[in-house]
């Protein structure tokens, strides 16, 4: 993963800038974190946020604490615990009320209670239930937790991912041969390769979290290398129009820094604080009605009735905006390889992305030659 970029902590000075890692004397601080995560599962989200506010009360940096935290989150799995499925329990309330014409205390206490009774469920189970699916509602399901030390070398990795993200020009040095790496390159420019060496001037973008998600695969890569070193040219923040040079190597970073294995099949869904519709964004019909034991009919309804406007594509249900970002988002993945999209796919909320890439034009097939999964583009002017 990558911090947010409003959580970046560099030292910048007329030579250089300087990633502020997270060094051995944080190490109090990454175990009461620790520590609050563990304590808080089987708890609410909104329970969890409390008591990490609290941390930045007792005088933490709160980039830090916000920023450790968001290492943390990447480790747990958050889940609605309700009764009833929340979306089934809001439309029969909507088809209630809509029945009458308007309503008071009385009428939404009435409402209730049939429900309920036509639920075979409690009054207050139903209350319960009703928003559950909510962001600060969810449940810490699951936490896997790190030692100390682990979280700040995966923070500190997560720090220098996004800083490089805003880089113009990158210079890798590495021992051996790695083809993963030149991969890595080539998706974010058109790289220089040399033996021992690669160079890569970056494209314009503002899309900086689909970039830090691509430096994040190269310096993964880089650090699997024997020895390694790596320049870049950082133009942040980037209203000073101007770069200053971050330089990494193996001998004084490679035990401050540690990627997150994350399986593959392990999707996490990013989750924007802004309030949408309770089914997400995409919605992959097929998925949710099979969850929730709809039809397309209803589960269409459904998502009518909470006034969320949507895209119909083949299969998939998508706003506009995000419709957008996900077309421009794809044209800039230059590699071929599924894991690239994947991980694309993922940081745009999408937990099944194989029938997203197909409704927007795109296919999965095997190259033969290197027996892996690879991504295709259908046609142009796919879905729309």
């Amino acid at each position: 993963m990558i911090l947010p970029h409003e959580l970046i902590k560099v030292r910048r000075t007329k030579a250089a800038l300087t990633p502020l890692f997270a060094d051995e004397e944080k190490l109090g601080l990454a175990k009461t974190l620790i520590a609050i995560y563990a304590e808080n599962k089987d708890k609410k989200r909104a329970d969890l946020g409390e008591d990490l506010a609290a941390c930045e009360e007792l005088g933490y940096d709160f980039k830090l604490v916000r920023g450790l935290s968001a290492v943390l989150d990447s480790r747990c799995i958050f889940g609605a615990r309700s009764f009833i499925p929340p979306p089934k329990a809001r439309r029969l309330l909507f088809e209630e009320a809509a029945r009458r014409p308007s309503i008071s205390e009385r009428d939404r206490a009435e409402i209730m209670g049939k429900v309920a009774e036509r639920l075979g469920v409690a009054l207050a189970d139903l209350d319960e239930s009703l928003y559950a699916d909510l962001l600060d509602e969810q449940f810490l399901i699951d936490f896997r937790e790190p030692k100390p030390d682990e979280l700040l070398r995966l923070y500190n990795f997560a720090l220098v991912s996004v800083v490089i993200a805003y880089s113009l020009h990158i210079m890798v040095g590495y021992s051996g041969k790695n083809e993963g790496l030149e991969r890595a390159a080539r998706s974010l420019g058109e790289p220089e390769v040399r033996v021992g060496s690669i160079s890569v001037d970056l494209k314009p973008s503002k899309q900086v979290g689909l970039r830090g998600g691509k430096v994040e695969v190269l310096l993964s890569r880089l650090i699997e290398s024997k020895d390694w070193s790596l320049r870049a040219e950082v133009a942040y923040p980037p209203r000073y129009h101007e770069t200053r040079p971050l330089e990494l190597n193996k001998r004084e970073h490679g035990g401050m820094l540690e990627v997150e294995p994350v399986p593959e099949e392990t999707i996490i869904e990013i989750k924007s604080p802004v309030r949408k519709s309770s089914f997400g964004d995409p919605i992959v019909i097929e998925d949710v009605v099979n969850k929730l034991g709809l039809t397309d009919k209803e589960l269409l309804r459904m998502v009518e009735a909470e006034k969320v406007k949507y895209v119909r594509l083949p299969g998939v249900l998508v706003t506009p905006k995000k419709l957008e970002a996900l077309r421009s988002g794809l044209e800039e993945v230059e590699v071929d390889d599924l894991p690239a999209y994947k991980a694309f796919m993922k940081g745009m909320g999408c937990k099944n992305p194989i029938p997203v890439l197909e409704a927007l034009g795109y296919f999965v097939e095997f190259d033969p030659e290197t027996r892996k999964p690879k991504v295709a583009r259908l046609r142009r002017g796919a879905s729309g």
